[in-house]
């Protein structure tokens, strides 16, 4: 499971990525893991990831973020503003497993 966050600059979404990333290791999921790049990234590195969660920060560009990822068939949620103040990886998880279906 490769998931990638994407906020205004990837730096603040990186902490909340590491820990997503040992969640989902903790639980014993085949190749996890959950890397941070900046909104004008986006359309470089999204083929790479399986889903993509986005920063509620980025609520304002929403339109755009859709736009990308249903160009490249990728399923995305804006991570909820405590999840996302309290680094919360259990609930970073869960949010990308239920976007896949998992």
């Amino acid at each position: 499971m490769k998931i990638l966050l994407i906020c205004g600059n990837g730096i603040s979404s990186g902490i909340i990525a590491q820990h997503i990333a040992q969640e989902g290791r903790k639980k014993g999921i085949a190749n996890m893991e959950a890397s941070a790049y900046s909104y004008a990234e986006l359309p470089e590195v999204i083929d790479q990831f399986d889903a993509v969660l986005i920063g509620p920060q980025m609520k304002f560009n929403e339109a755009g973020i859709k736009k990308i990822c249903d160009e490249y068939k990728k399923p995305f949620a804006f991570i909820d503003d405590m999840t996302y103040a309290t680094l919360d990886g259990k609930k970073g998880l869960e949010l990308a497993q239920k976007i896949l279906g998992a």
